[in-house]
């Protein structure tokens, strides 16, 4: 299931890129597509995402919950790589 997280004070969603499986974190607003490291990724206009791999460690580690409780993205992500879930799909 998707999470949502936020970001850079921007509230977005965990989720895995639907063409390849990839973790990433998903727009949830069309004013988030001029954020750092954000790539246009469909046909749609609305298909925008940040890809986890392109974020460093400092940059992960500012990922929460919307209640500001730090996520182990690191985890979460090495956890998807390997097609384990722990909430997210």
């Amino acid at each position: 299931m998707d999470q949502t997280v936020v970001y850079n004070g921007q509230v977005l969603t965990l989720t895995r890129f639907w063409a390849t499986g990839e973790p990433c974190l998903w727009i949830t607003d069309p004013q988030q597509i001029g954020m750092p490291k954000m790539e246009f990724v469909g046909g749609h206009p609305d298909e925008y995402c940040i890809f986890l791999k392109n974020l460093t460690e400092a940059e992960l580690a500012q990922i929460t919950s919307l209640d500001g409780t730090p996520l182990d993205i690191k985890e979460e992500r090495n956890d998807m790589e390997r097609g384990e879930h722990h909430g997210i799909n």
